[in-house]
């Protein structure tokens, strides 16, 4: 659905707007050093299972390839200032994978994941079409875990979901509309979404 079209979501939370949008080629590149220091955070590289660190042309090189694949790159900003990236990967049809990763440590664990996280699947709701999405993540991680509880996912063992593990013990979640929808009407609500301006990139 709208598939060259890119997306923004805001929504207030606390005293602070945040928003979440899919980014032009020049947004990437200004966002891409301060996202290739987040990546390559030793925290942040052990959650994402990293085992080199990410100079900034691979990071552009990344958002350009998961364009050119059909998947859903967005960038997360607090009052205009860049918190992190996301993703709906490996879209085939209603379906795809959620990543997310909140870079500033100071800001990771105080619910401003979960809340970016909400904003991406209304986004997926409304505008992207997807039924059901799916989430992967390490046992080690407890926070992403208790993230995507928050948000309505359940521990998914499923032929399907097992398609989505890069490792053995990894732990495949996934989230249906209806689920998704029960949780979190009040945000479907509130949350705008607007279609981006065309970009000649």
């Amino acid at each position: 659905m709208f598939l060259n079209t890119r997306w923004s979501i805001e929504a207030p939370w606390a005293q602070q707007r945040l928003r979440v949008f899919e980014p032009t080629v020049s947004e990437v590149l200004a966002a891409a050093p301060l996202l290739a220091a987040f990546y390559n955070d030793s925290h942040n590289s052990t959650m994402l299972t990293n085992t080199c660190e990410l100079t900034v042309a691979e990071v552009v090189e990344t958002f350009q390839s998961f364009r050119a694949a059909g998947d859903r790159p967005f960038l997360l900003e607090q009052d205009g200032e860049l918190m992190g990236d996301a993703d709906f990967r490996h879209v085939n049809g209603s379906e795809a994978e959620f990543a997310i990763l909140i870079g500033p440590r100071a800001q990771q664990s105080r619910g401003l994941g979960t809340r970016y996280a909400a904003m991406m699947h209304v986004a997926a709701l409304r505008v992207l079409g997807f039924e059901r999405v799916y989430a992967t993540i390490i046992p080690t991680n407890i926070a992403s875990r208790r993230m995507l509880e928050k948000l309505g996912y359940q521990v998914d063992r499923s032929p399907r979901a097992a398609t989505f593990a890069d490792a053995e013990d990894d732990i495949v979640m996934s989230i249906n509309r209806v689920q998704f929808e029960r949780a979190h009407a009040e945000l479907l609500q509130e949350a705008v979404v607007t279609a981006r301006p065309p970009s000649p990139d």
